[in-house]
């Protein structure tokens, strides 16, 4: 590698996970202040578990949720009627995190009141995703192939999906652990093994095989999924 590529990779591959990461940490705090003003407070439905955990049905997690949903559709159109290489970039990971926000991590804690039981959201981290995990794999796959989306809408989908598979892939197939070792070793050791691959690869793909500015934003988004599932599972966050 000439040092012309190596700095290119640098630019382009590396230094763009900061900004991913200041965007997270914004959303993030955003999210968890709503979760804090909802400590106390009386819960939209009654409280009940739900795949293994005790939901939260709060009045600010559900406003954050309608608001964020509604502003993830909005980003996911600006995303995809943005030209320019690097906005686009960053609307649609932005969109894509908060639709994962809305979806992935506060959906699930709703659900419709029919007579005598409740209609659960599903809980996309949880096992009983998988089914949806592979559709939707397939469904990523083919879209590929026919370059079914823009630049922009790439981004968008690829940030939810990032999200929504460095979570299912640690906690939702536990099950198939749980029998040998306890949670909290399992999700140290998915994340730790999945999380360390996925960052090798993206930082191999970056400075050996990637040769466009977009190949190279795309392994800074590889690269901070990766380092995530190391944090998420080692650390326990």
């Amino acid at each position: 590698m000439n040092k012309s590529a190596a700095s290119k990779a640098l630019k382009e591959g590396i230094l763009p996970i900061f900004g991913i990461i200041g965007i997270t940490i914004v959303l993030v705090a955003i999210l968890a202040v709503c979760l804090y003003l909802g400590k106390g407070t009386e819960s939209i439905i009654p409280v009940h578990v739900h795949e293994g955990e005790t939901v939260d049905p709060s009045l600010p997690r559900f406003i954050f949720m309608s608001v964020a949903f509604v502003v993830a559709l909005l980003l996911a159109g600006r995303a995809d009627k943005t030209e320019k290489l690097f906005p686009a970039f960053w609307i649609g990971y932005t969109g894509g995190t908060l639709l994962w926000q809305s979806v992935g991590e506060c959906s699930w804690h709703f659900g419709i009141p029919c007579e005598d039981y409740l209609i659960c959201f599903p809980h996309l981290e949880a096992a009983n995703s998988t089914l949806l995990v592979i559709l939707f794999s397939l469904l990523l796959v083919y879209c590929f192939k026919r370059n079914a989306f823009s630049w922009g809408m790439w981004c968008y989908i690829l940030s939810f999906t990032g999200n929504w598979f460095s979570h299912f892939f640690i906690i939702g197939t536990f099950p198939c652990a749980a029998a040998f070792m306890e949670e909290a070793q399992w999700y140290a050791l998915a994340g730790g093994v999945l999380g360390g691959l996925i960052t090798i690869a993206a930082l191999a793909l970056n400075f050996w095989r990637a040769g466009t500015t977009k190949s190279r934003l795309l392994c800074s988004l590889m690269l901070y999924f990766g380092i995530g599932m190391i944090v998420t599972g080692v650390g326990g966050v």
